[in-house]
């Protein structure tokens, strides 16, 4: 096991180290927006870089994992009208994911997942990562975190089925994680 995944809590030697070892990357993407009058707006960013930091550990036991910091812009113009939100647009953010997908291909890193934690980032991300993957001629892959952990959810949940915006599980997290 790995005694560090934060690639920002690492020095650029021990990161050349991970990268010849074909360490796996996780990216955490959010997105920084209101979440009703309950929750801060690092909702999406703060639950993406703790569940990609916890996955990475786990991974770590058997395969070098990384996490970069969270990328904390994401598309929400669907929740601009409620203030509070800071949205980008599609092309803003595939010139983001590019730079960050070709940084770490150009540093030897080869396997790439960007762990998504905003539902407005789902299909832009779909058409990202297979424009990304044939661009840098390498694996990268895409998931978000309810969508990959929909039955365990649903086993525990008491109002509703799967995770929604500011709803029952993304408070539950929060406060877990922030009490």
């Amino acid at each position: 096991m790995m005694a560090e995944v934060e690639w920002s809590r690492l020095k650029a030697p021990e990161l050349r180290a991970l990268a010849k070892d074909n360490a796996i990357v996780i990216v955490p993407l959010g997105s920084t927006e209101q979440h009703g009058p309950h929750l801060p707006t690092q909702v999406d960013c703060l639950l993406a870089g703790e569940i990609a930091r916890r996955a990475a550990i786990l991974a770590s036991h058997t395969t070098p994992t990384l996490v970069t910091p969270t990328v904390w812009s994401g598309l929400a113009e669907h929740h601009m009208s409620l203030g509070a939100t800071l949205s980008v647009d599609f092309p803003t953010f595939f010139a983001l994911l590019r730079g960050i997908c070709s940084s770490l291909v150009r540093h030897g890193f080869r396997n790439v997942l960007l762990l998504n934690g905003h539902g407005g980032n789902i299909a832009a991300l779909t058409v990202a990562v297979n424009e990304l993957a044939v661009e840098l001629d390498a694996p990268i892959a895409t998931t978000t975190y309810w969508l990959l952990a929909q039955p365990a959810f649903a086993k525990i949940l008491e109002t509703q089925a799967t995770v929604r915006h500011a709803c029952e599980a993304e408070t539950s997290m929060v406060l877990a994680l922030t009490p």
